[in-house]
């Protein structure tokens, strides 16, 4: 990820390699990514056939391709989050599978620069033939990341020298050719706007343009798509012949006993008569992967919501290097109409199934939370690619929101299982697994916890931009010199901050402090002086002054439980209340309220909650209790804890009164 200033941002975003996260909260989050989660993680990949992929395409082993025609991005996810760690950190066996992989892809990579494992060991003579449904483009997309990521870590070139044969492959293809050449999975805009920043050579930068621009300008948008997904259906069946002559018993055997190979199949088994129509025909009228209307008409967002979020990424990136209004007037209309209308109230998205995207306004049953972890993700990177373009404190709130809720459910506490879907509430069978045919999720959680310091601080003109109250040290240059912010946090247990300045230098610039949304009352002192001035929630406080070495400001944003009502407009949710507490979202489950049935108790809406830290439980959380219209009292923990102790019942939304 390049990090430098953009021509069209009013901020410059701090990289999380100058960030030391040393936070009461986090950091335990992060040490479980980098010492277990990341070789876990490895191992499943090894496991399911990931890396076996890329020996057979190197030819170092004999066999086929195995798993889903998507896996290499799976391996490249995985590597860009090894990345980040030997970024920050010295972990010299992590260091040394990296290596591994990166010869192993660097082998399979063909003469011309291809690279996709599923094409090359099967059919080479049908590369690039579907882009709509076969996600080479996407893959290769991660692999640039991952090699962009790679290089800035270690400065080896070993990896991206075979990420930028491979780009330049893909704009010797694409680039001012005619047709609609338009990738269904979009990511490949994303790496090629990062390769046009650490390279400066803009063929980059107009090849992920058009790719941008040829959205929904397929005048028989159904025959083509009725054409591709034909011929995917043709491929992949294929494909499973070939397979079925290379299948080892042994690895049948492990296969089986996890019963995952049927789960693709499975999940299309089990949609209802509603959802495969809504599948059908949101893939025919194009909108399952943003095809339907050119971007600068859009008016709300549509379709597979993993997608949607990539495009809206891609689309603020071209803003940052154009400054076309156009972009970013249709971007803020689509962000206000996810917010208002097509939005959990963990900041999840993705309320059909049959797609994993996005339903009819105000159609989120919290029975039908679908809230895919790698919809999170993409969530977290637009808004900050938003937040970036126009220092508006409102992208900020909601990444907040994200990080504590919609993503961090994503994870076990222990780091080795993970929630693909994301349900409001549990019936004693939802439970996280250990891993997924579509790993996704699994790569995409931990390369975003290993670089969110990049969500803390930004730089302008200004000064200093304080986005997330995160325990830091912030490593910063205003007007060509050092500052440092270290910060101290009780978040999210507690709204005491404490941030302190270290200068070589006395310099007059404004500290931008975000008042969170969520926040009644919020107290600040500057070097042990009351602040007298109107402090407004869900803005940013500037504080202009000339600041000094040692100075430092105490902020206490009051913190205390509420109960949120639904908007009456989402009918399933009327008379439903939701308990939060500062950024967190709280649910009930089960094994805390042994006594009463959480499905059929009602909370009466004006009552003062206790809250509770409990050292001993599910890491350290602050459980809230309350009492319910028959006077018993019920306990609800963090939404993002739920789950990690066993099967359990669980709801977000409670009946109310």
């Amino acid at each position: 990820m390049s990090y430098g200033k953009r021509p069209y941002n009013k901020l410059t975003p701090i990289p999380f390699y100058q960030v030391e996260i040393d936070d009461k909260f986090w950091s335990k989050r992060q040490k479980i990514n980098r010492e277990v989660s990341i070789y876990h993680q490895l191992k499943m990949l090894e496991k399911d056939h990931h890396i076996d992929n890329f020996r057979v395409a190197a030819a170092i082993k004999k066999g086929v391709h195995l798993g889903e025609f998507y896996f290499d991005s799976d391996l490249y996810k995985w590597l860009e989050a090894a990345s980040y760690i030997l970024h920050t950190h010295d972990h010299k066996e992590l260091s040394k599978q990296v290596n591994i992989i990166i010869k192993l892809i660097e082998k399979s990579q063909m003469k011309d620069g291809y690279i996709n494992t599923f094409y090359s060991t099967k059919f080479s003579q049908k590369r690039f033939t579907n882009l709509n449904y076969m996600h080479e483009l996407y893959c290769a997309g991660h692999l640039i990341q991952a090699a962009v990521a790679h290089y800035e870590a270690t400065h080896s070139k070993t990896i991206l020298n075979v990420a930028v044969k491979f780009a330049n492959l893909i704009v010797r293809m694409f680039l001012r050719r005619k047709g609609d050449f338009v990738p269904g999975h979009e990511e490949i805009e994303l790496a090629l706007f990062e390769l046009f920043r650490m390279t400066e050579d803009r063929k980059y930068l107009e090849l992920a343009k058009e790719f941008i621009d040829n959205r929904g300008i397929n005048k028989n948008l159904k025959w083509k798509i009725l054409s591709q997904y034909l011929n995917m259906v043709s491929t992949l069946n294929k494909a499973k012949k070939i397979n079925s002559k290379f299948k080892k018993e042994q690895l049948e055997v492990e296969i089986n006993k996890r019963n995952d190979f049927d789960e693709i199949e499975n999940f299309y088994a089990d949609l209802n008569l509603i959802e495969n129509i809504k599948f059908i025909y949101s893939n025919l009228n194009g909108t399952f992967q943003q095809l339907n209307i050119p971007v600068r008409e859009v008016l709300e967002p549509v379709g597979h919501a993993v997608r949607a979020m990539y495009l809206y990424c891609a689309m603020a990136d071209l803003y940052s290097e154009s400054g076309e209004e156009l972009i970013l007037k249709v971007l803020k209309r689509i962000w206000i109409k996810i917010v208002k209308a097509k939005m959990y109230i963990t900041g999840g998205i993705g309320s059909i199934k049959g797609i994993e995207g996005f339903e009819k306004d105000f159609k989120l049953k919290f029975n039908k939370s679908y809230s895919e972890t790698c919809a999170a993700v993409g969530n977290l990177m637009w808004n900050w690619r938003m937040l970036q373009i126009t220092a508006n404190c409102k992208y900020a709130d909601l990444i907040e929101i994200l990080l504590y809720n919609a993503f961090l459910v994503g994870q076990s506490l222990d780091g080795k299982r993970y929630f693909y879907i994301n349900p409001l509430i549990a019936i004693n069978k939802e439970n996280r697994k250990e891993w997924f045919l579509c790993a996704c999720c699994p790569p995409n959680f931990i390369r975003t916890i290993m670089s969110m310091g990049k969500y803390i601080y930004s730089i302008s003109e200004r000064g200093v931009w304080i986005h997330q109250y995160i325990g830091s040290k912030g490593n910063l240059i205003v007007d060509e010199y050092k500052v440092k912010i270290i910060q101290e946090s009780e978040f999210p247990w507690n709204g005491g901050v404490k941030l302190k300045i270290e200068s070589i230098k006395n310099q007059k610039f404004s500290i931008f402090l975000r008042i969170p949304n969520w926040c009644d009352e919020t107290k600040l002192r500057i070097n042990g002086e009351k602040f007298q001035n109107m402090i407004s929630a869900g803005r940013y406080l500037e504080i202009l002054r000339n600041w000094k070495d040692g100075d430092n400001i105490e902020l206490n944003f009051s913190m205390k439980p509420k109960l949120i009502e639904s908007d009456s407009r989402i009918k399933s949710n009327r008379n439903r209340g939701v308990i939060s507490y500062g950024p967190l979202i709280y649910c009930l489950e089960q094994i805390d309220n042994e006594h009463i049935d959480i499905f059929n108790l009602i909370i009466p809406k004006h009552q003062e909650f206790k809250v509770r830290y409990e050292p001993n439980l599910l890491d350290g959380v602050n459980t809230i209790e309350g009492t319910t219209l028959t006077d018993e009292t019920f306990t609800s923990i963090p939404y993002y804890a739920w789950n990690n102790r066993g099967i359990n019942k669980m709801q977000v939304w409670n009946k109310c009164i």
